[in-house]
C-alpha cells in the first residue's frame, strides 16, 4: 500500500500526506518535521482514524524521507545544492543571496547572475550582458572564486520563515 493510495480516505489522512509532501520543510527543519509526522500519525492511530498497519506505513514513508534529507541537507552544508538558499558574505559583510533556483541576487534584489549547471564543468556564476553569457565566479565547495576581487564565501540559510507551516 503507497501513500497514494490512501491519500483520499480520510481528510486528516490527507492533510497527513500534504505535510509529508512539503519539502520546504524538510530542508529546513528536518528533525522537527520527522517528529511532528509521527506524532501526528500515532495521534490519528490513537482517535481510531487509521489502523496500526497504516500509522507503520505512514511513519515508515516519513523515516525513509527523514533519511534523505538529512543527507541532501548535509551535502547542501558542504557544497552549493539547488533548491537551498544560501548567504553569499564577504569578509563579515552580506553581499548577495543565492535563491532556491540558483539565481544571485544583491541585498536590493536585483539580479547578479545565475549558477549554471552544465554536467561535467565546473559550476560558474553566469551574468547576460548584451546576450552574451559573462562568467562572473566560479563556485567550489561554498566558495565562489571571482577573477576580480576576494572570493566570496557561502553559508547556507537555515530555519527559514516559512510561509506556510506544514503544522498547520
Amino acid at each position: 500500500m503507497s501513500l497514494y493510495d490512501l491519500q483520499h480516505r480520510r481528510p486528516s489522512l490527507t492533510r497527513w500526506i500534504t505535510s509529508y509532501h512539503y519539502d520546504a520543510a524538510w530542508r529546513n527543519l528536518a528533525d522537527e518535521h520527522y517528529s511532528y509526522l509521527r506524532d501526528r500519525a500515532n495521534a490519528l492511530l490513537l482517535f481510531s482514524e487509521i489502523s496500526l498497519d497504516i500509522r507503520n506505513t505512514l511513519v515508515t514513508e516519513a523515516y525513509a524521507k527523514y533519511q534523505a534529507f538529512t543527507r541532501l541537507n548535509a551535502d547542501a552544508e558542504q557544497a552549493w545544492t539547488l533548491n537551498y538558499e544560501y548567504d553569499v558574505r564577504e569578509g563579515d559583510t552580506i553581499v548577495a543571496k543565492i535563491g532556491e533556483g540558483g539565481h544571485l541576487t544583491a541585498p536590493d534584489l536585483s539580479l547578479l547572475g545565475c549558477v549554471s549547471q552544465t554536467p561535467g564543468v565546473v559550476p560558474r556564476i553566469i551574468q547576460y550582458v548584451d546576450y552574451s553569457p559573462v562568467v562572473i565566479g566560479t563556485l567550489d565547495g561554498l566558495v565562489i572564486y571571482r577573477p576580480t576581487g576576494k572570493p566570496w564565501r557561502m553559508a547556507l540559510r537555515r530555519n527559514l520563515d516559512l510561509q506556510h507551516s506544514a503544522a498547520s
